[in-house]
C-alpha cells in the first residue's frame, strides 16, 4: 500500500511537472508569435516600408507627376503625396477653400469588422471606461476645380468608419508589398491618380492637418519635430511635425462648423501642453472654453499683433492610405517664445518623443531625404521652408 501511494505520488508530481512545461513551452511560442506580430505591425507602419512600392505603382500607371517632388540643391525624392500644383498656395483663406453645410452631411461608409479587428491589434479603440471611441470626424467627399482654385467639401463620419474606409486601403498596400502577386482592387478605384483621389470615393477619407511650429531661437529659425506613438492610427514610430491631427467639428457634434485654426489650438493644447482632452470638457457650455487657458490665450494674442503667422501652405492625399491632410505654418515671431515656453512643453499621449530642430539644418534635410518621416510632414516642411525663405526669414 506504502509503495503505490509512494508510486501515484510520483507519478502525479511528473505528471504536473510535465503539465507546467508543456503550459510554459506554449506560453513561450505565444509571446514568441506575438512578439514577431508587433514587430512585423511596427515595420510595416513606418513610411519607409511602402515607399518603394508606391513609387513603383504609380510608375507603372504613368502618374509619378501626381506626387510631390521633394527638391533640395541636387538632390530629389519622390514623396508618396498625391497633390497639384493649384494644391499648393500659400495664401489659401480656410474659409473659401474648405466647404460645408449645417447641418454636417453624414458619411454612409459601412464599417469593415476584419479591418477593425486588425486595428485593434495595435490601436486603443475603447475610452478609459471600456467603452467604444467612436466619435465623429471631418472627413473629405469631393475636391472640386474652380475657376477660383480648389474647393474641399467636407462631411462628418464615425471613427470607426474613417478606420475601415482608409484602414482597408492601407491593409491592401501592406499585402502588396509583402507579396507583389497580392491585388490591390480598392487602391486600383480610388487611388490611382491624382483626380481619382479627388472624388473621395470611399466615403470617409479623413480631414487632418500637419502643421510645421516654427520659432526663433538664439537668432535661427527652429521647428517642433516628434517620433509618433505606436499609438496612433498611422505612421506609428516615424518622424513628424508638431501637430499632427484629424480636424472635428467645434463641439464634436453635427450642428457646429469644422475650423481649422480651432483645431490648431485644440491639438496645441493637448499635445504640446498637456491640455485636458477638449472633448471631455465636462460640464462646460461653451467649445472655446481653453482659448482663455494661459498658453492658447497667448498665441491668440500673438497672432492678434502680427507675432503669430498661421497660414495653409497647400494640402494632398497620403498615397498609403488616402487620408488628406492640410498642410500649414505657424510661426512665431516672438524672440522670447523659447525662452519662456519651451519649459512648459509636455507632449501627450499621440507622441513617443519631442525635440527642437534647426529648421534649415543639415539633420532635418537628411531625415527628409532617408524617408524617416510622414508624406504629409515631408511637404509640410518643405513648404514650410520655401515660404519663409521668399519672407526672407532664413
Amino acid at each position: 500500500m506504502t509503495q503505490d501511494l509512494i508510486i501515484n505520488l510520483v507519478a502525479s508530481g511528473l505528471a504536473f511537472t510535465l503539465g507546467v512545461s508543456v503550459r510554459s513551452v506554449r506560453q513561450r511560442m505565444l509571446n514568441a508569435k506575438e512578439s514577431a506580430g508587433s514587430r512585423r505591425i511596427k515595420e510595416q507602419r513606418h513610411p519607409r516600408f511602402t515607399h518603394g512600392w508606391l513609387l513603383e505603382y504609380y510608375l507603372r500607371k504613368d502618374r509619378l507627376d501626381d506626387l510631390y517632388l521633394l527638391m533640395e540643391g541636387n538632390r530629389r525624392r519622390i514623396v508618396p503625396f498625391l497633390t497639384k500644383p493649384s494644391w499648393t498656395n500659400h495664401d489659401f483663406d480656410e474659409n473659401v477653400l474648405v466647404q460645408q453645410t449645417s447641418p454636417h452631411r453624414r458619411s454612409d461608409a459601412l464599417v469593415d469588422e476584419e479591418v477593425m479587428r486588425r486595428r485593434r491589434a495595435y490601436l486603443a479603440v475603447d475610452d478609459e471606461n471600456g467603452e467604444p471611441w467612436n466619435d465623429l470626424l471631418a472627413v473629405v467627399q469631393e475636391v472640386r476645380e474652380t475657376d477660383d482654385g480648389p474647393r474641399i467639401k467636407l462631411a462628418l463620419a464615425e471613427y470607426f468608419q474613417f478606420l475601415t474606409a482608409c484602414g482597408a486601403i492601407e491593409d491592401e498596400t501592406y499585402a502588396a508589398v509583402r507579396n507583389p502577386r497580392s491585388p490591390t482592387p480598392i487602391r486600383d478605384a480610388v487611388l490611382g491618380s491624382v483626380d481619382d483621389a479627388a472624388h473621395a470615393r470611399r466615403g470617409a477619407h479623413g480631414f487632418g492637418m500637419q502643421c510645421a511650429f516654427v520659432f526663433p531661437e538664439e537668432g535661427r529659425l527652429r521647428v517642433l519635430i516628434q517620433r509618433r506613438s505606436h499609438s496612433v492610427s498611422i505612421y506609428g514610430g516615424a518622424l513628424a511635425v508638431v501637430p499632427v491631427f484629424g480636424c472635428q467639428s467645434m463641439d464634436l457634434s453635427d450642428r457646429t462648423p469644422v475650423s481649422i485654426f480651432h483645431n490648431f489650438l485644440r491639438e496645441v493644447y493637448e499635445e504640446l501642453y498637456g491640455g485636458e482632452e477638449v472633448e471631455k470638457r465636462g460640464n462646460r457650455v461653451d467649445a472655446t472654453w481653453f482659448y482663455r487657458e494661459p498658453p492658447i490665450a497667448g498665441l491668440i494674442a500673438a497672432q492678434d499683433v502680427g507675432e503669430m503667422e498661421f497660414r495653409i501652405l497647400g494640402f494632398g492625399f497620403d498615397a498609403l492610405n488616402g487620408e488628406v491632410d492640410i498642410c500649414g505654418l505657424a510661426y512665431i515671431k516672438d524672440p522670447q517664445f523659447a525662452r519662456r515656453e519651451l519649459p512648459l512643453l509636455k507632449a501627450n499621449w499621440e507622441i513617443q518623443e519631442i525635440s527642437c530642430w534647426d529648421l534649415w539644418g543639415e539633420e532635418l534635410t537628411d531625415a527628409m531625404f532617408a524617408g524617416e518621416f510622414s508624406p504629409g510632414s515631408v511637404y509640410t516642411l518643405a513648404e514650410a521652408r520655401r515660404h519663409l525663405a521668399e519672407a526672407g526669414e532664413t
